[in-house]
């Protein structure tokens, strides 16, 4: 699809009831471009030797232009393994896949995505990945308090503050229990960043931020709207910051979370695969689901490809 316009785009969400999909319904519908949605746990993958075929309720999903990824839903790693095959079969079969797998999978591994940041310039807080209890603890002690993260996960899950004495104290039993309970074997530790009392959305596409938020928590420590964050107007200045990151994990189409420490430098804390915009909505007078429909449609010069790094 290279150099030429969307026709049809499939959006890809495992819930039946997506507002996303209903707005980009509409927005594509509007411009011109046919807008399926493709229920994963509804496609089938037939193979055999030398021939193979996705379907999704009877419709061929490799005469799609493109394919929108807005969520893979489900937590099972089974159920994640199947969703990534599909997207990588239709991309194998010249299907775009916005984000593409590869850079799906850089995001949704914490430790990956961290790294991608490092390794491009992209300021992040100090961090710490490993398997060692004794090394998660150690860094704990000498950068308390700290803040830690499951390797894989999303909507804030997870994310918790160690702040209190007790904590430190017993250590080496918070971190088991941390581990116990979110089942990743693994543990990525970062400083606590000391914010002005909130943190950055920018919603990025095809190395354009389209819309920004301020999101203020409302129970403590995790900002994340899901888990009752607060959204409001955004004053700052992120566009270089949430394009270079987006760059790093060559996203098309990604939420990167900005934290501004006490003398105003900005830090990368991660980047999200499959963002959605309803706070990001609230808080700007634009049409997010139009302005992602007429980016990937090509109406605004763009096209359907793989943008330069």
């Amino acid at each position: 699809m290279n150099g030429t316009a969307l026709s049809s785009i499939g959006l890809f969400s495992s819930d039946p009831l997506s507002p996303r999909c209903a707005l980009l319904e509409r927005a594509f519908s509007d411009i011109g471009v046919r807008a399926v949605r493709v229920l994963p746990w509804k496609v089938r993958t037939l193979g055999a030797t030398g021939a193979m075929s996705l379907t999704a309720d009877g419709a061929d999903l490799t005469a799609l232009d493109a394919v929108l990824v807005l969520d893979l839903g489900g937590h099972d790693i089974g159920t994640f393994f199947s969703r990534v095959a599909v997207l990588s079969a239709l991309q194998e079969l010249g299907v775009t896949v916005i984000n593409s797998v590869r850079s799906i999978l850089w995001m949704r591994n914490k430790a990956e995505c961290i790294r991608r940041l490092i390794a491009h310039g992209v300021p992040v807080p100090k961090t710490l990945i490993t398997e060692s209890i004794e090394a998660a603890a150690e860094f704990v002690r000498e950068n308390h308090p700290a803040v830690i993260k499951p390797i894989t996960g999303f909507g804030g899950a997870g994310v918790h503050l160690i702040a209190r004495e007790f904590d430190l104290e017993n250590i080496l039993d918070y971190l088991k229990f941390h581990s116990f309970v979110t089942g990743k074997g693994a543990f990525l530790l970062q400083e606590y960043v000391k914010s002005p009392g909130f943190d950055i959305r920018a919603l990025v596409v095809d190395g354009e931020v389209i819309a920004t938020m301020q999101r203020v928590s409302t129970t403590g420590f995790v900002t994340n709207i899901h888990a009752g964050g607060i959204a409001r107007r955004n004053n700052i200045d992120v566009t270089d910051i949430a394009i270079r990151a987006s760059r790093a994990v060559r996203g098309r189409f990604v939420g990167v979370d900005i934290i501004p420490n006490q003398s105003g430098d900005l830090l990368v804390l991660e980047v999200n695969a499959t963002p959605g915009w309803a706070g990001l909505q609230s808080v700007t007078q634009k049409d997010i689901a139009a302005e992602i429909a007429q980016l990937f449609s090509g109406t605004q010069g763009l096209s359907v490809h793989s943008p330069r790094q």
